[in-house]
C-alpha cells in the first residue's frame, strides 16, 4: 500500500511527531509512505525521516496559507498514484481536500484531528469547515474529547469519526538517562517542569504564578513560542526570575524529564496531552489542568486542578513537594498508564484504518468521492 502524508511543516510538536512515528512504524510493516511538506524548515524530524529512507516532497510555495498550495498539490496528485492520502493540521487539511477535487481523483482521504479547539470555530467559517471535513472518508481523533468537540461543531460528519489515541515510544522515556546537571544550569532546588510551545493555549503563566508561592522550587520551561518575552517579564514581575529557566526548544526532552521532581501541564486546552504522557512514562508525577483531552490521559494517574487557578496549583505542588511517598505512588500509576499508549498500538490502528479505508475507495457514492 502506498500512502501520502501531508502536513504544514515538521517542527517538533505532537502532530508532527505522530506523523514521523506512524510513518516509520508502518514502513516496518510493509507500507510505502511518502511525505509532502507545505513548508520545509530543515527540522530534525525532516532529517530523521530522510535518514530512514522516507521520500519527502517539499512545496515550492512560500506560504502554507496560500491557495496556490492546493494547486501545486493537485499537480503532484495527478503525477503520482497513492492508495490513501492522509492530512494533518490546518491548512494542510484544506489544501488536500481542494487538491483532490482539482485533480479529480477518487483516492480516499483521511485526516487526523489533533485538537479539541481551534480559531476557525466561528459561524462565518462553519460552512468552510463543513465542506472540508466532508471530503474525508475517515477522520481519526486523538482522543474522545476531540471527537466529541468536532462532532458537536460539524454534526453531519459524526459517522466518519473514530478515536485513535496518540502514542509514544514508552521505552525511550522510561529508560533515558538524566541530563547532565550542567545542562540545567546547575539548579540546586527541586525542579517543576513543563514542556510545550510558549503559546497562549499552554498557559505557562499559571505555573509561574503558582511558583511564587513555593520557596526554593525552580520552574523549567522547555519550548519556545510567541509568549516567551511576556513570560520572562511575568517571572521578573512576580519575583521568581532567578528560579525560572527558559531552555527553548530541545531534542533531549526524555533526559531533561529525568531531572524533574514534578511535571505540570497547565494548558487551557489540549487534544490529547502527549507531553504529560511522556512525563508519566518517565516516572515523573504529573499535575495537570482539568480539561478534556488531558483528563483522558492523566485521570487518576495524576493530580488535576482547575485551569488558570494558580492558587490551587500551588497547593497541589506544595503538598507533593513535601510528600515523597505520594510522588512515588503517582509516578508508579503514571508509568502503568503510559503502557496503554505505546506507539506500536497507534501504528497498528492506523494501518488497520488505511486498509479499511481502501475498501471503500471504489464506492462512487461515498461523500468523499463527490
Amino acid at each position: 500500500m502506498r500512502l501520502l502524508q501531508v502536513i504544514n511543516a515538521l517542527q517538533s510538536a505532537g502532530a508532527e511527531v505522530l506523523l514521523k512515528d506512524i510513518t516509520l512504524g508502518l514502513a516496518h510493516r510493509g507500507f510505502e509512505t511518502v511525505v509532502y511538506l507545505l513548508r520545509s524548515t530543515g527540522a530534525p524530524l525532516e532529517h530523521a525521516l530522510a535518514a530512514a529512507g522516507i521520500r519527502l516532497y517539499r512545496s515550492a510555495i512560500s506560504s502554507v496559507r496560500s491557495p496556490r498550495q492546493g494547486v501545486a498539490l493537485a499537480r503532484h496528485l495527478r503525477a503520482h498514484r497513492y492508495d490513501v492520502i492522509h492530512a494533518h493540521l490546518f491548512p494542510a487539511q484544506l489544501w488536500v481536500a481542494l487538491a483532490a477535487r482539482l485533480a479529480a481523483i477518487a483516492t480516499p482521504l483521511v485526516t487526523t484531528e489533533h485538537s479539541s479547539h481551534n480559531r476557525r470555530r466561528r459561524i462565518l467559517l462553519k460552512r468552510l469547515d463543513g465542506w472540508m471535513y466532508r471530503r474525508y472518508t475517515d477522520v481519526a481523533c486523538v482522543s474522545q474529547a476531540v471527537a466529541d468537540s468536532l462532532g458537536s461543531w460539524i454534526p453531519e460528519i459524526r459517522p466518519r469519526l473514530s478515536v485513535i489515541p496518540d502514542g509514544i515510544d514508552v521505552d525511550r522515556f522510561a529508560t533515558a538517562k538524566p541530563s547532565d546537571q550542567n545542562q540545567l544550569l546547575a539548579i540546586d532546588g527541586p525542579i517543576v517542569m513543563m514542556v510545550g510551545r510558549l503559546d497562549p493555549e499552554k498557559d505557562q503563566a499559571t505555573l509561574l504564578r503558582a511558583l511564587r508561592h513555593l520557596d526554593g522550587a525552580h520552574g523549567v520551561l522547555v519550548g519556545d513560542g510567541s509568549k516567551r518575552s511576556e513570560l520572562e517579564q511575568l517571572a521578573a514581575r512576580v519575583g521568581i526570575a532567578d528560579r525560572t529557566h527558559f531552555l527553548g526548544s530541545r531534542d533531549d526532552v526524555e533526559r531533561l524529564l529525568k531531572r524533574a521532581v514534578i511535571y505540570v501541564q497547565s494548558s487551557h486546552w489540549e487534544g490529547f496531552g502527549i507531553a504529560a504522557l511522556e512525563a508519566m512514562a518517565s516516572g515523573v508525577p504529573v499535575v495537570a489542568s482539568r480539561i478534556p483531552g488531558l483528563m483522558d490521559v492523566v485521570n487518576s494517574a495524576g493530580v488535576l486542578f482547575e485551569p488558570g487557578n494558580a492558587e490551587e496549583l500551588a497547593q497541589h505542588l506544595r503538598a507533593l513537594l513535601a510528600d515523597p511517598a505520594r510522588r512515588a505512588e503517582l509516578a508508579k500509576r503514571g508509568r502503568a498508564c503510559a503502557e496503554q499508549f505505546r506507539i506500536e498500538r497507534t501504528v497498528e490502528r492506523y494501518g488497520a484504518l488505511y486498509r479499511e479505508t481502501c475498501g471503500v475507495r471504489t464506492n462512487p457514492g461515498s461523500p468523499a468521492a463527490r
